[in-house]
């Protein structure tokens, strides 16, 4: 995961989010609600209450933290491994653990990149969704209150919260902390913690598995792998003259692009990502540095304590970094999105487009870009006399009446009976609006490969659209699934259309 630059246009508002890996899919929460990670305890302590995906407790300095796991809210499995951790989210006074797999950095984001996600009278545990510019993954932003409510667990009330003020966004549920000017990752180095821009950071990597290389040296520590490339790995204390970190002190690494390459800094654990003002940042008697800049202030952070602040733009021009960051080697074989990441020959032409993942007698996806708005079933619905294929009914939404189509008769498949896991797919096209009824919301995912080589598809009718559809790869998933264009099946629905043919309708796909 990256850093994204921030937005040409002072206007938008920016904040930072920490990117999170979660049951196998990527989320970020803003800095604002995001209080610390730390490192997930092999046996937590059982509570009397019951919840779905409750772990158990922890003790956290002053608090009994309860602890979650959001996997099966989303319908993942639930898997407890080495590594993990948990990220304290913190909000309206009260904070909860959610067990994470790794953090993979942070980014700042305009608010005119967020795309707002809504599921009708159903409780999402994400408010919005980007693209994360560097990688075009799709990540989702975890709602803090949803988070909070939606599971059910215990809270506990922050009795360690600081003085620092704070406002809560109605609108979106997001805390924004007044006089907030800098933003840091707080890094812990042997017996040092270190506080760098959260902005220079390009990712954070788990334990890493150090090779040696003719790079080896006092700075260098060897090389690692990432991105498909051996990266040289260094020691931040030698390079501060701080002294070394020894080999059972480095927990995990943190990738720096210098342009040039990368380089990776061996660390003992990511502390915390905070948010401080400029006054809390204190200059360093000239005395107290080695004179090169590369320390030149620090901050005290509660729950922490003081931290010696990386000057980023010292650092990222530093003549020893810039030299090892210019020394990454492709690794022979290393897997691309067009070769071993996709099993087969095409093209990546359109990957990173965001696409929903759903079920409607078999699993198929649409950009997410042609879906409206995902609402619950309501509980009746009007019948007519309509000849529409699959239609169900009609429901009245924002003062207009909807047909309600089954998608997957439609498609010539059964469906499955109405359920708590069914919802709604409102498309709309040149104001014509229809909702399709499907089993189940799988997954919102960015397109990783799709065949444009494919001739153009034809279908004879529309119960042939799944056979006939191009197929493409969403996600880390290895099969292929049709792409199916509903916005082009809502026109194919509306008389005199319907009757036509539909090889417009399996050409989605970019």
């Amino acid at each position: 995961m990256t850093s994204s630059p921030g937005s040409a246009t002072e206007s938008v508002n920016e904040d930072v989010y920490g990117l999170l890996r979660l049951a196998g899919t990527d989320v970020a929460l803003p800095l604002s609600v995001l209080r610390e990670v730390i490192s997930c305890p092999e046996v937590l302590a059982p509570l009397p209450a019951q919840a779905i995906g409750l772990l158990g407790a922890m003790h956290l300095r002053h608090l009994v933290l309860p602890v979650v796991d959001l996997a099966p809210r989303i319908g993942r499995a639930s898997e407890r491994r080495p590594g993990q951790v948990i990220v304290v989210v913190s909000y309206a006074d009260q904070v909860l653990g959610v067990l994470a797999d790794e953090v993979r950095g942070v980014t700042s984001l305009g608010s005119d990149r967020l795309l707002p996600m809504t599921a009708g009278g159903q409780d999402l545990l994400f408010s919005h969704t980007f693209r994360l510019p560097e990688t075009d993954a799709v990540v989702s932003v975890l709602d803090a209150a949803a988070v909070l409510r939606v599971t059910g667990a215990p809270t506990v009330l922050d009795v360690t919260r600081d003085g620092s003020s704070s406002s809560a966004d109605a609108a979106g549920g997001v805390l924004h902390r007044s006089g907030a000017e800098r933003r840091f990752t707080l890094l812990e180095c042997g017996l040092h913690r270190l506080a760098l821009d959260a902005g220079s950071v390009h990712t954070t990597l788990p334990p890493p598995n150090i090779r040696p290389s003719v790079f080896e040296g006092d700075l260098c520590l060897g090389v690692v792998e990432f991105a498909g490339r051996e990266v040289p790995i260094v020691d931040p204390l030698v390079l501060l003259g701080l002294g070394r970190l020894t080999a059972d002190q480095i927990g995990a690494g943190l990738v720096l692009n210098l342009g040039q390459g990368y380089v990776v800094l061996a660390l003992t654990s990511l502390l915390d990502l905070v948010e401080v003002t400029d006054t809390d940042v204190l200059r360093l008697p000239g005395a107290a540095t080695s004179g090169d800049g590369l320390l030149s202030a620090m901050v005290d952070v509660a729950r922490v304590g003081p931290c010696l602040v990386l000057d980023e733009k010292v650092l990222s021009s530093h003549r020893d970094l810039i030299g090892l960051a210019s020394m990454n080697t492709v690794i022979d074989g290393a897997e691309t999105p067009t070769t071993a990441d996709l099993h087969r020959p095409g093209t990546s032409s359109g990957a990173g487009l965001p696409y929903v993942v759903y079920s409607a007698g078999a699993d198929v996806a649409t950009p997410l870009e042609q879906v409206v708005e995902i609402l619950s079933v309501p509980d009746t619905l009007t019948p007519t006399s309509g000849s529409m294929p699959g239609l169900l009914g009609v429901m009245v939404h924002r003062q207009a009446a909807i047909p309600v189509v089954s998608l997957a008769r439609v498609l010539g498949r059964e469906p499955l009976p109405i359920s708590t896991a069914s919802c709604l797919l409102l498309v709309s096209v040149d104001q014509q609006v229809v909702a399709f009824a499907i089993d189940r919301l799988r997954a919102i995912e960015s397109l990783t490969w799709t065949d444009q080589d494919r001739p153009p598809a034809s279908a004879t009718s529309l119960t042939r659209l799944l056979q006939s559809a191009p197929l493409v790869q969403i996600g880390s998933e290895a099969r292929l699934i049709p792409d199916l264009n509903l916005q082009a099946l809502v026109q194919s629905l509306q008389p005199p259309l319907r009757d036509r043919p539909v090889e417009m309708l399996a050409s989605s796909a970019p």
